[in-house]
């Protein structure tokens, strides 16, 4: 959004606020077939780590060089297996290369399998392995735990560490941009505490390390490709999948306050349950069709344009849940260096303002949009029925 147009829509709803200018966003390219697949944190197909290792497993090169492991001595080893057992079958070359994949993923994984990886002096990274060695744990100095497959790993030593536990899929449609202000929070907690987080999933390979490049984005004012880079420095290994990393790319542009898409003009959120696993963990989920008909009484919902936040309580909204939402609000004020104010409202006590925020930011986003006679009757639904089927 230019600064023109910044300032007409402050101007006409009052609010005189400047848009800070952001710094430049640097996103290095990645080919498709260079990111791992789905579930690859938990089968173990990822890509060559960076920096890379020897076959005898020592670390060369400097970090964020792309540099290619030396598989002389490991294709020689199995090109004589392959020999050995091909029967004259013609399937050498398959042989070849289906073997080396094998040797160099249980390379990998047996490098980094026991390894507390060390990010920042109050993060670490690593795999389930680690998360169940007492004595590694202690020799690092962790003082809390940050599991983020609840389902797959359980809590081992709760006498010992601080847990907190996260329900993640290795998925591109799982959703961590909901989450991530509360690891923010979480890790910036442990820091003001002096303690140490050891964040992990099943090999510490794209669940976790997506959670802490996040962290890095804000905390160091870094791009996603430099603290992608910083983590895989000390892990290896770390590659979020696709998915994760075009959230991160997203975060990436709210985290550095960049001016608004004409298409991302109003966000609009409501709060749920992150995972089912964890239906008392209320996140603000991001709405893809923004609209007054989105409200639901039973809810708590956010409108979020350049210069103000509104917050929507709905008249049967949980106590619990107005609190989280109001929490949230103050997350993206913090993170996102939001300016402008926030008006809370509640439902049947709207300001004509709120209505029109709807009837004047939608068409902008959209050309084709034209229900600003909708939003009139949306006013009209009685106060406490607002339903929404997916709630």
């Amino acid at each position: 959004m230019s600064a023109a147009t910044y300032a007409a829509i402050a101007a006409e709803f009052q609010v005189p606020v400047e848009p800070a200018a952001p710094p430049a966003v640097s996103i290095a390219r990645r080919s498709l077939d260079e990111w791992p697949q789905a579930n690859s944190d938990d089968i173990g197909k990822w890509l060559p780590p960076q920096p890379p290792l020897t076959p005898s497993g020592g670390m060369r090169g400097n970090p964020g060089e792309r540099l290619k492991l030396d598989l002389s001595s490991i294709r020689m080893n199995n090109d004589r297996n392959c020999n050995n057992g091909s029967n004259g079958s013609g399937n050498n070359n398959s042989c070849n290369n289906n073997g080396v994949s094998e040797l160099l993923k249980r390379d990998r994984i047996a490098f980094f399998d026991k390894e507390c990886s060390k990010v920042a002096e109050h993060v670490y990274l690593g795999s389930d392995a680690v998360a169940k060695n007492r004595d590694i744990l202690k020799q690092n100095g962790i003082t809390h735990i940050l599991n983020c497959v609840g389902f797959v790993c359980p809590e081992y030593f709760k006498a010992d560490f601080v847990y907190r536990t996260l329900w993640l899929q290795d998925s591109p449609s799982e959703d961590i941009t909901s989450i991530l202000y509360d690891m923010f929070d979480y890790f910036e907690d442990v820091r003001e505490q002096g303690g140490r987080v050891f964040v992990h999933c099943c090999q510490g390979v794209s669940r976790s390390t997506s959670l802490v490049i996040a962290y890095l984005m804000w905390r160091e004012g870094q791009s996603f490709d430099d603290a992608f880079q910083l983590v895989k420095a000390a892990r290896g290994i770390a590659d979020p999948n696709m998915g994760f990393a075009c959230q991160l790319l997203q975060c990436q542009k709210r985290v550095h306050a960049v001016p608004l898409s004409p298409t991302s003009l109003l966000r609009m959120y409501r709060m749920a349950p992150h995972s089912p696993y964890d239906p008392l963990h209320l996140v603000p989920k991001m709405l893809m069709d923004p609209s007054p008909f989105a409200l639901d009484s039973r809810g708590a919902f956010f409108v979020h344009i350049p210069i103000a936040i509104f917050v929507w309580i709905g008249m049967k909204c949980d106590p619990i849940m107005e609190r989280d939402a109001r929490g949230a609000v103050g997350q993206i004020i913090r993170y996102e260096k939001v300016k402008g104010p926030v008006k809370v409202i509640r439902e049947a006590h709207e300001p004509a303002d709120f209505w029109e925020v709807f009837s004047r930011f939608l068409p902008l986003m959209d050309k084709s949009y034209s229900k600003v006679e909708s939003f009139k009757s949306s006013t009209k639904v009685q106060p406490g029925e607002r339903k929404v089927r997916s709630l």
